[in-house]
């Protein structure tokens, strides 16, 4: 009996294993490893969320200038509302995809059409963009002699102060009468 005590006792002792030191060192940094591997992915997710809602901001800016500059080009007249925050564009009849006027306006925050609008107070607004920043984006470029242009500056922020971005154009009314010194078809 005496030598299968001692066999048992051997046993135990050639065992190879862990401390429980060693077990609370390796638990420790792994939970380093995985605190660090977890930030980032955050990370990752925050900045893949704020890429994307870039990206679909700039195709809004991109779809809203896009009709803004089919209906400007073919417009008689345009006449700025609020001092630059919105502009009523009078379109005639022979324009096959709109006809009469159509107010651009920014309201809340947002760029918005309104078909058949006088001002940027009716009622039916499509909304274009929103997170407009720049609240007087509309400007007239009418220099005696050649057609006018209407001119918008749009900034848009879909996030932080970083995010945000500046959408310039300049449409040229190609319906409307040279601008002279009395009398301007963009005003």
């Amino acid at each position: 009996m005496k030598s299968f005590v001692l066999r048992a006792c051997a046993r135990v002792d050639d065992e190879a294993g862990f401390t429980l030191v060693e077990l609370i060192v390796t638990s420790v940094l792994l939970i380093f490893v995985v605190a660090g591997l977890s930030n980032m992915f955050v990370s990752g997710e925050r900045a893949s969320f704020d890429t994307q809602a870039r990206i679909t901001a700039q195709q809004n800016v991109r779809t809203a200038f896009e009709r803004l500059e089919y209906e400007t080009r073919c417009a008689q007249t345009a006449t700025l509302q609020s001092s630059g925050a919105g502009v009523v564009l009078d379109v005639p009849d022979w324009c096959d995809h709109v006809q009469g006027s159509v107010a651009w306006c920014v309201s809340s925050g947002a760029l918005v059409r309104i078909a058949g609008g006088t001002s940027c107070s009716d009622a039916g607004p499509q909304t274009f963009v929103t997170g407009v920043t720049s609240a007087t984006p509309f400007s007239c470029n009418a220099p005696v002699g050649p057609l006018p242009q209407l001119q918008v500056a749009l900034t848009v922020n879909v996030g932080t102060s970083s995010d945000s971005f500046t959408n310039t154009d300049l449409i040229t009314m190609r319906n409307a009468n040279a601008t002279t010194a009395d009398a301007a078809s963009c005003s």
